[in-house]
């Protein structure tokens, strides 16, 4: 029973570190394949990349050749991270693991909703809006909650997950509240918190592992 769960926290490890490398890896090569316009990541919204029309949206000159890209690793990003934190939800404490994974379960819908359905308005409660919602305040809100039903002996994880979560939360309401130009910013702060904990918790899950078969 104990090989199979360590065998579960390791898969589940490798699935954060396998969602966050995907995400980015789609990102990066989406906008490098921009050249007419150029890709701003400060101005342009990271949805910018999964549209594949020439247009302007925001005032914002859009045209992402490689849309497809992104949008699928919108969408195998929802699915690896639910996934992952599925997979280690037995970490967390007893009387919250409902909670938690239902937060994660929003966070993946709203990251696949994102991929299937690009940005090309914001003007109203579309299903792009809905998911771009969905991914930021429910991935947010889950490293929030991690952080405070996380296992007790984990305590410098759970204080990464909270420092994470609430600056992501932050800088949302910092993009939705102030314009100064470059509307991006705020919205990349508000998303990196959750690739950033994937890839942090991820590793310190694999050391742990491997402490674990030392010992043994």
């Amino acid at each position: 029973m104990k090989r199979i769960y360590s065998r579960r926290l390791l898969l589940g490890a490798i699935l954060f570190i396998a969602a966050s490398t995907v995400y980015l890896t789609a990102e990066a090569i989406s906008a490098h394949a921009w050249t007419d316009p150029e890709y701003g990541y400060a101005f342009h919204y990271i949805s910018d990349l999964g549209v594949a029309k020439r247009m302007t949206i925001d005032g914002r000159a859009v045209f992402s050749p490689l849309a497809n890209v992104m949008n699928g690793g919108f969408i195998v990003y929802g699915i690896l991270s639910t996934s992952a934190y599925l997979l280690t939800i037995r970490l967390v404490q007893k009387k919250a693991r409902v909670l938690v994974s239902a937060a994660a379960v929003v966070q993946g819908i709203g990251n696949i909703l994102v991929g299937l359905f690009p940005g090309e308005s914001y003007s109203y409660a579309n299903m792009h809006v809905i998911g771009a919602g969905m991914a930021i305040i429910a991935g947010n809100l889950t490293l929030i909650l991690i952080g405070i039903y996380l296992n007790k002996q984990y305590r410098l994880p759970k204080r990464i997950a909270i420092g994470l979560g609430v600056f992501g939360l932050l800088a949302l309401s910092f993009m939705l509240t102030y314009d100064f130009g470059y509307p991006a910013v705020f919205e990349r702060l508000s998303v990196y918190t959750m690739t950033v904990w994937n890839l942090i918790f991820g590793i310190w899950l694999i050391q742990k592992s491997k402490v674990r078969i030392k010992r043994n």
